[in-house]
């Protein structure tokens, strides 16, 4: 099994850019600058104490070693998907006693659990992405295990042991604790031999149970005092910027529940044989607390919302508990409606089936977790080269100077709003501003909605935390969008519509030679267009559905989808004029890609006189041409480019002219 595990985790290796905010804030941490993530700024934008903790203790090690952090956090992450798949086993094995004890089908039964979760999606692209998920699949695992013997009191101690570090290591930690103890208190009010209310709730408390409870309690409540004094706040900053309760996040739950349902539990017939047991009153004590378990943790993630990130996260948590019922309550069953010898090749049957069918399923949603995880990989590769042009200093800046005291002066740090935070800010150094809040305490606490930025918007992100107007205030020397030069996500929806952002930022581009191709940055010029007009928000969907017909056009080569895009600039320059530039220059560059050169030529032309800072249609113009001998008209572009995108031309490219 570690053999496969070994394989599939080789093929699947990648580190997911969430990990990359875990990683600054160790990096800070190490460096003597706090658990923060931008220097002098106490927010508590990680939910992952305790492996941040941890990943501190290990960059002294892969610093010995000469191991980057990244590296270190991936090989840590891996590792603890090892415990994942022993827990399960475990776990099974105590399960299956009931009626399997001591038998050799007990023990392949109780191996065939971790088998299928070895053989599904999520547990292998977690457990490499460099994050904590498989560690605290571990934990709680391990914290049922012990739980299940709650009456011993080694046991019990072990639970709360284990309940202290994943609540340490996952907010969620806390939820798993209080539902297991409540569930023991609960059965020892029903078992208490009282008839008054009052004296059965008291009884409930057992010493047992208060033992327990103090002895959770008081490392729990230092962390919070910990918060309080540190942060400001009971809660992680990502807390306030995420939660929301609305029809719209049961919605999105619910659909998140439906895909994994189709993806991993066959359509939710996995659930039949458990239903079918439950329904018999043939569970048992321990069978109820998985199950009981499962059902209140499904209906929490739905009301959540479900995950943006994806190949379902939060239901790995569950889904050995899942799969430990699954194949429980079928040898059950089998063993109650078979007898002789057809009830044991019914039950190695099942194991078979089990495994065939996992490994059918992986490869059936491998090709969907690969999409994502190639996604991700790009995602970090392009945000790496951004934070290595912007230290390397090849993008146009501005000195900017604030005052300081007895009349000296400090040079500012850069800063840079992005949406993406991850391997930007872990790469960059420099003060970043989170477009969605996760680790900027005045978005998080102070949301604020842009008109018109809702759901028919064709995004990507679906966070609707964010305040443009106060990121804007904060004046940052740039804006990324990671799509590109069109917005992916609310948040930047709303910069891009507003006329502040319209007047004093213009899109900077160079050029990546991993890539090959350009890349924009929004640049910050104070008041690079003197015209005003507020157009409102209502142009920013036919920008987006331009743009993504455009590259679908490119990839398809489908040309029947021009029309498509001029219709849609068309709509986007009747709701706001002053946005001729970004029409023509898309216009321009459609024609291009469909080889109509005359046409291009005049829209990139009129886009280009319209804006003087306007590097990409001249860029186009400039190959153009150059592809029609017009060399000296190419190289008369090259200084108005480089003026505003000295980064945008390869060195050669100049010397050719």
């Amino acid at each position: 099994m570690l053999t496969a595990y070994y394989k599939l985790a080789s093929e699947a290796r990648f580190i997911q850019d969430d990990a990359f905010t875990s990683l600054r804030y160790v990096q800070n941490f190490v460096d003597g600058n706090g658990l923060v993530f931008n220097i002098g700024e106490r927010v508590e934008g990680y939910t992952n104490f305790l492996w941040v903790i941890l990943l501190s203790a290990v960059s002294f090690l892969a610093h010995a070693l000469n191991l980057d952090l990244p590296l270190a956090a991936q090989l840590l992450s891996t590792l603890c998907g090892i415990p994942v798949l022993a827990i399960t086993y475990f776990l099974a094995k105590k399960i299956l006693t009931k009626n399997f004890a001591g038998s050799i089908i007990s023990s392949l039964l109780a191996l065939s659990a971790p088998a299928m979760v070895l053989f599904t999606t999520p547990f292998i692209y977690w457990s490499v992405s460099g994050m904590e998920t498989p560690l605290f699949v571990s934990l709680t695992l391990l914290s049922v295990y012990y739980f299940l013997d709650f009456e011993t009191r080694g046991k019990r101690n072990a639970f709360v042991i284990v309940s202290v570090l994943n609540s340490f290591l996952r907010p969620e930690g806390m939820f798993f604790f209080c539902l297991l103890i409540g569930v023991k208190y609960i059965v020892t009010v029903l078992a208490a031999d009282e008839f008054k209310l009052a004296k059965k709730l008291k009884a409930g408390f057992a010493s047992s149970l208060k033992t327990s409870l103090i002895m959770y309690a008081v490392p729990i409540l230092a962390y919070i005092v910990f918060r309080l004094v540190y942060y400001g706040y009971p809660f992680p900053n990502t807390f306030y910027a995420k939660t929301e309760f609305t029809t719209q996040f049961l919605m999105r739950g619910w659909n998140y529940y439906l895909s994994f349902l189709e993806e991993y539990l066959l359509f939710g017939f996995f659930y039949i044989p458990v239903l079918v047991q439950l329904l018999r009153s043939k569970t048992n004590s321990k069978e109820n607390v998985l199950i009981g378990l499962t059902l209140v943790y499904t209906l929490i993630i739905i009301v959540m919302g479900g995950d943006v990130l994806p190949v379902n996260r939060f239901f790995l948590t569950i889904m050995p508990l899942l799969f430990i019922l699954l194949i429980n309550s079928s040898a059950e069953l089998i063993e109650e409606f078979l007898k002789g010898k057809l009830s044991e090749v019914a039950k190695y049957g099942l194991v078979i089936i089990m495994l065939v069918y996992s490994v059918i399923n992986y490869s059936r949603n491998l090709p969907l977790m690969m999409e994502k995880r190639a996604y991700e990989t790009g995602l970090v590769a392009k945000m790496k080269i951004y934070a290595e042009t912007l230290r390397e200093k090849k993008i146009k800046s501005l000195p900017r100077v604030a005052g300081g005291k007895a009349g000296k002066s400090k040079i500012k740090a850069t800063s840079v709003a992005v949406s993406t935070i991850g391997a930007f800010s872990f790469y960059s150094g420099a003060r970043v501003i989170d477009l969605v809040g996760l680790t900027d305490e005045y978005i998080a606490h102070n949301p604020k909605e842009v008109k018109g930025i809702d759901e028919e918007l064709p995004v990507i992100w679906k966070e609707r935390h964010y305040n443009a107007g106060y990121v804007l205030s904060e004046k940052p020397d740039y804006i990324i969008f990671p799509a590109g030069a069109k917005p992916s996500a609310f948040a930047e929806c709303a910069i891009y519509v507003q006329e502040e952002f319209r007047r004093n930022y213009y899109m900077q581009l160079f050029y990546s030679i991993e890539f090959n191709q350009l890349l924009p940055v929004f640049t910050r010029l104070e008041n690079v267009r003197s015209d005003s007009a507020d157009c409102g928000s209502g142009f920013v969907k036919h920008y987006i559905e331009a743009n993504n017909l455009f590259l679908s056009m490119i990839k398809s080569g489908d040309k029947s989808l021009i029309r498509k895009i001029n219709n849609e600039l068309d709509a986007m320059f009747l709701k706001c004029s002053v946005r001729i530039p970004e029409v023509k220059t898309l216009k321009g560059m459609t024609f291009y890609h469909a080889r109509n050169y005359i046409i291009a030529e005049k829209y990139l032309r009129d886009a280009a006189e319209a804006d003087s800072t306007n590097a990409i249609a001249r860029i186009y113009l400039k190959n153009i041409y150059f592809s029609q001998g017009k060399i000296e008209e190419a190289r008369k572009l090259i200084p108005e480019i480089l003026r505003f995108s000295p980064g945008a031309i390869p060195r050669c490219s100049q010397v050719m002219f």
